[in-house]
């Protein structure tokens, strides 16, 4: 049902089954979601250290033409990664939409910066072929942190977004130099 062009109203899954499984509380404690960020991470993980694939998505990203000359299919690796984007992105949509019971087109268009502040500080390289599931948790656990003491030392969320480009900025450049050093 459409709301006045706010959006579309999903009251009817409140309190449902699929409701508590996405963003419900186990034990009434720990958030559905926090399980499945935890759970997905330990899955995805697993298969970027312990299987082939995640060493293809490595060479790929870290030298395509060395990855070719070693039989590396990097399109089709590519194209794997990109899908594996596509179904997390929907799954993440969906989070949103039984968290908040509305849905808006734009929805989700500010979490961008967040989401790279959280790979960034969490040790991916912006130049590629470097980076661990286990480095991009830790990333997104001192983002939360960061946000949420921001948010309640009272600042705005202009400063948040400004905390977060520091972070990027901060980060970007360490692992410039660092990667200059090497060189």
């Amino acid at each position: 049902m459409l709301a006045q062009g706010k959006g579309i109203a999903i009251t009817a899954v409140d309190g449902t089954w699929h409701h508590a499984l996405f963003v419900g509380r186990l034990f009434g404690l720990i958030p559905a979601q926090f399980v499945w960020f935890i759970g997905i991470a330990l899955f995805v993980g697993l298969i970027y250290r312990r299987h082939r694939f995640g060493n293809h998505v490595h060479f790929v990203g870290d030298n395509e033409a060395s990855a070719r000359m070693m039989g590396i299919d990097a399109d089709r690796v590519r194209i794997i990664a990109f899908v594996q984007l596509g179904f997390f992105s929907a799954f993440a949509g969906i989070f949103a939409m039984y968290e908040l019971l509305y849905f808006w087109p734009s929805q989700g268009s500010g979490l961008l910066l967040t989401t790279l502040a959280a790979v960034f500080v969490g040790g991916t390289s912006v130049f590629g072929g470097k980076g661990t599931i286990y480095g991009t948790v830790i990333g997104v656990l001192i983002i939360g942190s960061i946000e949420s003491g921001v948010v309640a030392i009272g600042f705005s969320g202009f400063f948040v977004q400004f905390v977060y480009g520091l972070l990027i900025t901060a980060a970007v450049t360490v692992y410039a130099l660092l990667h200059k050093r090497r060189d």
